[in-house]
């Protein structure tokens, strides 16, 4: 008797712990997107911009893994030779993140337009890993809110006195035509703002050309000259080609037409929180379409 007791306990509890397992919802949650910030890269001590980007990232989305990819192979050689540090490519990373069990993957771009590495790097990068379900941020001036929302951030820097000033805004440049596209859209925008005043935007290749922008500030009645980098990392660029003690950098360039007092930024829009905040609301959008 109390075998038999015994023995329809034991396949009670089976059968509750059946019915449990294989209830809805029982099964293991599906993780959380994972995210990718996807920048260029950089080989200098600026890096500790992504470190700024990383900590507003982790804080807006607390719950999801984040991972960084770099696009520029230069950039993940030269960092791996001379740091001893490994950078992964987007690909790396989201074949890692398939392995790891995730099968969802926000990727942000943290390039500033619509270029050539936004498209050859980013986009056709999130499309390599089979069965894992890529969405895909958009750059940061990818449409005229984004315009309007940076040149509102960039624009609490320049100096009050802008006719005694001048600011030129220093971008990378893209080859690709929607890049340089983006560049100029925000350059007449930014004319539009500050008509009359001694503002300008110039980029190291490509147009808006830098030359015509240094042309204008020494047309002008200004004696000192504020450049601010218009790039996520104030790096090589900012450093060499505007900043530059060689003749051919834009601060050289100026001084040899008149002794302008100049200055320049040493921290990129990575440490702008209000521009940060324009990637972090992309990346919030790319999240939104994996639902």
């Amino acid at each position: 008797m109390h075998g038999t007791r015994f023995w329809t306990s034991c396949l009670t509890l089976a059968f509750l712990v059946i019915s449990f397992l294989t209830a809805p919802g029982a099964a293991a949650a599906e993780p959380k997107p994972a995210i990718v910030l996807t920048a260029f890269g950089t080989t200098t001590a600026a890096a500790d911009t992504y470190e700024h980007i990383d900590r507003l990232a982790r804080a807006r989305f607390p719950e999801h893994e984040i991972r960084w990819a770099y696009t520029s192979r230069k950039v993940r050689q030269k960092v791996a030779a001379e740091q001893g540090k490994e950078l992964k490519d987007l690909p790396q990373v989201l074949g890692e993140l398939k392995a790891a069990g995730f099968t969802k993957v926000a990727v942000q771009s943290l390039h500033v337009v619509p270029g050539e590495e936004w498209e050859k790097k980013v986009v056709r990068g999130a499309g390599k890993i089979p069965g894992l379900k890529v969405a895909v941020g958009k750059p940061l001036l990818a449409g005229k809110s984004d315009h309007e929302r940076v040149l509102q951030a960039v624009s609490r820097l320049f100096p009050p006195d802008l006719k005694g000033a001048a600011v030129v805004l220093a971008g990378h440049g893209s080859p690709a035509a929607q890049g340089e596209a983006a560049y100029l859209a925000f350059e007449k925008l930014l004319r539009a703002r500050f008509a009359g005043k001694n503002v300008f935007l110039g980029v190291v290749g490509g147009k808006p050309a830098a030359q015509a922008a240094l042309l204008a500030v020494q047309r002008s009645e200004a004696q000192s000259v504020l450049f601010i980098p218009f790039m996520v990392v104030a790096g090589d660029h900012m450093d060499n080609d505007v900043m530059g003690d060689e003749p051919k950098s834009w601060k050289s360039q100026l001084l040899k037409a008149r002794p302008f007092k100049i200055e320049g930024l040493r921290r990129g829009l990575g440490f702008n929180d209000e521009v940060v905040t324009v990637f972090l609301d992309h990346l919030a959008q790319a999240m939104a379409s994996l639902k």
